[in-house]
């Protein structure tokens, strides 16, 4: 049966029509209030939800068509999970990287797995042999770096990736001959090869260890990083998918 997915973040809400493990419709918005969800729901018979949430609680009763309500899950540290957090403190933990945790488990059965989510932050996850998640690394994503350094200087532009450089088509330079090129060089390039560093620390550790990228700049990466890797933007949904039907 078709489930609602809904993964709502930093900075975009997104909805997810789930079925037989496959993404049949996907919608983003600013807020979750702004979302078709009853439109959604409705198209596709929708059976249960459930919602992976980071930072302000949304109002679901006023969101999820009311028949719905009783099929609802909300993902939190003590939801039933096809993993064991193995994390000091599993109630501060993002369930956005605990959902990509599961997604890719879902999606490579075997052997640990870097999991690394490419939007308003970077985290880095690890997932070993045993199911275990270990926890992991969060840096700052592209955009908050770009921001960064024009909110804290005096004369920085504020710069973005154009079409071409955002899906990673472009090679960027370690010398930057102008100040856009200069802050593409640092942003971009410290970013490859942070991730790259990680990613070659794991598989000095891990000789089997799999990477996975999701999230926003998930492709960007996928260009650019020198190691094996599966890029997909599906895999929270997968994860989400999964554990509501642990939950129902």
């Amino acid at each position: 049966m078709p489930h609602l997915i809904l993964d709502i973040g930093n900075s975009r809400a997104k909805a997810a029509i789930m079925d037989n493990g496959k993404v049949k419709c996907l919608h983003a918005a600013e807020s979750p209030e702004k979302l078709p969800i009853n439109a959604m729901c409705k198209d596709f018979a929708v059976d249960a939800a459930i919602a992976s949430v980071v930072g302000v609680q949304p109002d679901f009763d006023n969101i999820l068509p009311t028949a719905l309500l009783s099929r609802f899950h909300q993902l939190t540290y003590r939801s039933h999970l096809p993993i064991i957090l193995d994390y000091e403190t599993p109630q501060t933990l993002g369930m956005d990287r605990v959902a990509a945790a599961c997604g890719a488990r879902v999606l490579a059965p075997d052997g640990p797995l870097i999991i690394v989510d490419a939007g308003s932050c970077i985290t880095i996850d690890f997932l070993n042999s045993d199911n275990h998640f270990k926890g992991g690394a969060i840096l700052p994503g592209l955009n908050m770096r770009f921001r960064s350094l024009h909110d804290y200087t005096a004369a920085l532009p504020l710069v973005s990736l154009d079409d071409n450089e955002r899906i990673g088509d472009i090679s960027f330079p370690l010398a930057g001959q102008s100040t856009r090129k200069s802050i593409l060089a640092g942003v971009c390039k410290a970013a490859i090869l942070e991730l790259q560093g990680f990613a070659e620390e794991y598989q000095r550790l891990y000789p089997d260890v799999k990477l996975f990228l999701t999230g926003g700049d998930a492709y960007f990466f996928a260009k650019q990083l020198f190691f094996p890797n599966f890029a997909t933007l599906d895999v929270i949904y997968i994860g989400l998918d999964k554990i509501l039907e642990m939950n129902l």
